[in-house]
């Protein structure tokens, strides 16, 4: 799956996603040249939206992309290692990646792969415990985010 659908899957999981949010990832995929009729389907509804509608249609258009729902920490595992390679790669900054990472991290109860983002999230170092500010918090953030997204 590719960064759009693994977005969408874990903000789903999240509960944060809207059924605009749908649409939009339909029309995206189209756009990427991804079609078959139940996407031109969820692309091309208005508002009102109706949110078992959507929800019919995304699933039917996972099953014509050959894709099905990853289980919950399997998606938000996934997705956070996508916020890593972001952060790397510099396309997303550091604290807005480490903050992301760190919902993802809560949402799970805080699983061991992932500590390190709860104590980036108050500015601490999470082997000393010490503040960090500036661009050494920054740098400490992208070099964790090097090894989650090696995971």
């Amino acid at each position: 799956m590719d960064l759009k659908t693994n977005k969408l899957l874990a903000e789903s999981h999240l509960g944060v996603v809207t059924s605009e949010d749908y649409v939009r990832w339909a029309v995206a995929c189209l756009e990427s040249g991804q079609d078959s009729k139940n996407i031109r389907i969820l692309a091309s509804m208005q508002k009102p939206l109706y949110s078992s509608e959507v929800d019919f249609y995304f699933s039917r258009c996972l099953k014509d992309l050959g894709w099905t729902m990853p289980e919950r920490r399997e998606c938000l595992l996934n997705y956070a290692r996508d916020l890593a390679h972001q952060i790397v790669s510099g396309d997303l900054s550091p604290r807005d990646g480490c903050r992301k990472i760190y919902l993802i991290a809560s949402a799970l109860q805080y699983p061991k792969e992932l500590m390190a983002w709860v104590y980036f999230d108050d500015n601490l170092d999470p082997s000393t415990y010490n503040a960090l500010e500036g661009a050494e918090l920054d740098q400490a953030i992208k070099d964790e985010a090097t090894n989650l997204a090696r995971l």
